[in-house]
């Protein structure tokens, strides 16, 4: 048994030629990022010669060593495609188990969970990932070597990015999912499936969860976009992905110091931040239209 809520694909935004577009760019961005090479010919740690402009041989132009831009581009929304994917998927898992637990028990333990909540939001977030990262990169790229594991997970510092983001992205989440079965445990078919001896596991697995799933996917579409920006942030400082390997925020760090008044390498700038920002504005776009048409009390507030 369901609630009122309205099928996915039903939705009016389908009709959106905005919504549409956002969607389009995300999906030729993410076919683009996994052909990578094939789609540009060159590889990603290919030189040429330096701080060319962009023409039809490079698009968008080469870097100060050579690289062809537009592949590191893509190799670069590979990696902070699958962080902002894999980071929000780690967020979800927690958030959704944790205000659900929360929701579903209620008394007491909602209480002592919900006040955790709050000491959680009260910490800078962005800051424990650095020092999980700082801490934990060389034992784990320790570890790796003595399992063998080298081949699957090159490099320990993405696996700690994945683990750290999602760690401290997993709040809003939480607190949604608390605030939706708070509700959904008082409708009439929760009730009969108490009544009948459901276990408690089979009511938040069968009954609460698939009603849910809408509200979920909006706020991990939203989730997404805020990892991405994270990861940047990090990469710009020096703390993401290790070079060679590009993402967004590498290649905006690299970039910024060649950038001075007397030689402006304009395409070093404008192509990386424009990358990510239409690709931020696509997700949060996606998000915030998903989020009014199943909410429409959204957009009246």
């Amino acid at each position: 048994m369901t609630s009122d809520q309205p099928h996915l694909l039903k939705l009016p935004c389908w009709r959106d030629p905005s919504f549409l577009a956002c969607v389009g760019f995300v999906v030729v961005l993410v076919i683009a990022a996994i052909a990578g090479p094939s789609f540009t010919g060159y590889r990603y740690d290919e030189m040429g010669p330096q701080f060319s402009p962009p023409s039809w041989k490079h698009w968008c132009g080469t870097d100060f060593l050579g690289y062809d831009l537009l592949t590191r581009l893509l190799y670069g929304a590979r990696i902070s495609l699958l962080v902002g994917f894999v980071g929000a998927f780690v967020s979800l898992t927690i958030g959704v188990a944790y205000g659900a637990i929360s929701g579903y028990i209620g008394g007491w333990v909602d209480n002592v969970l919900m006040r955790a909540l709050d000491v959680l939001y009260s910490l800078p977030r962005i800051v424990f990932v650095i020092v999980l990262v700082a801490a934990l990169e060389k034992p784990s790229n320790i570890w790796i070597t003595k399992l063998g594991l080298h081949d699957i997970i090159p490099d320990a510092r993405l696996l700690l990015l994945f683990i750290g983001l999602g760690l401290v992205e997993w709040l809003t989440m939480a607190r949604i999912v608390r605030g939706q079965v708070l509700v959904l445990k008082e409708l009439s078919f929760v009730q009969a499936a108490k009544a009948l001896g459901q276990s408690h596991a089979r009511i938040l697995w069968q009954h609460l969860l698939p009603n849910m799933l809408g509200i979920i996917l909006i706020y991990l579409t939203l989730t997404i976009p805020v990892v991405i920006l994270e990861e940047s942030f990090l990469s710009f400082l020096g703390l993401g992905v290790q070079a060679p390997a590009p993402s967004w925020g590498s290649i905006l760090s690299e970039s910024a110091q060649y950038i001075n008044p007397l030689r402006i390498y304009w395409w070093l700038l404008v192509f990386p931040a424009g990358f990510m920002a239409l690709t931020l504005l696509a997700l949060n776009f996606i998000g915030d239209t998903l989020r009014d048409a199943l909410d429409p009390r959204s957009q009246k507030k």
